[in-house]
């Protein structure tokens, strides 16, 4: 798999109101939406391209990622169409919804990450959580295709190299033509992605 070509795979759209944000990603893969949903739930799938989850993982039970401490309940579960959950880090609480439609031959997942206005977006835009879901699609893609740099160690690897880089900057680049598509002021959407890769480059 091309690396290089799987941010152009990635549909993009940010609606904002008054008090929040909607950052959906969307992408196509050449599968079945079983097996796409197997890839996205199983915590034995989960820890070999995105990080290990452990809990009660059914629809009113909690869920934790152990490598990031990423936390939250299982609001709603529909297999494999389906899923709502919180998404609570630290002190932040925001709703991740994810669908997945099937077709003839392959699978849409639409991923949407509700967040709120706070001084977390005012500093960085929806580059912060988009350019983070960017590389989870990339490892969901990478695992769907049997790549071995699908893991969560070999993507960290990734993200050390120039290839790697490039990836960041360009899905950052989208996002935020994506914030000013949703009528952000073109120099606050540019500045607040150049604080988003600072961000990122210190990692």
């Amino acid at each position: 798999m091309n690396t290089a070509t799987q941010i152009h795979e990635v549909v993009r759209r940010l609606a904002s109101s008054g008090d929040g944000h909607r950052i959906a990603l969307e992408q196509t893969f050449p599968t079945t939406p079983e097996n796409l949903w197997s890839a996205c739930t199983e915590p034995t799938r989960l820890a070999r391209w995105f990080e290990p989850a452990e809990g009660d993982l059914h629809e009113s039970g909690h869920y934790r990622l152990t490598d990031s401490g990423t936390r939250g309940t299982i609001l709603h579960c529909d297999s494999p169409r389906s899923l709502t959950i919180t998404w609570e880090y630290e002190d932040d609480v925001s709703l991740v919804e994810v669908t997945i439609a099937g077709a003839e031959g392959s699978a849409t997942l639409t991923l949407t990450h509700s967040v709120p206005e706070n001084d977390h977006w005012r500093e960085y835009g929806p580059g912060a959580a988009g350019a983070g879901w960017d590389a989870s699609l990339l490892g969901l893609a990478l695992h769907l295709a049997d790549d071995p740099r699908a893991t969560p160690e070999a993507m960290a690897t990734f993200d050390a190299t120039p290839e790697g880089a490039e990836f960041v900057a360009a899905s950052l680049g989208a996002w935020e033509r994506a914030h000013v598509d949703a009528g952000a002021d073109p120099t606050v959407a540019h500045e607040a992605s150049e604080r988003a890769a600072k961000a990122y480059l210190q990692q």
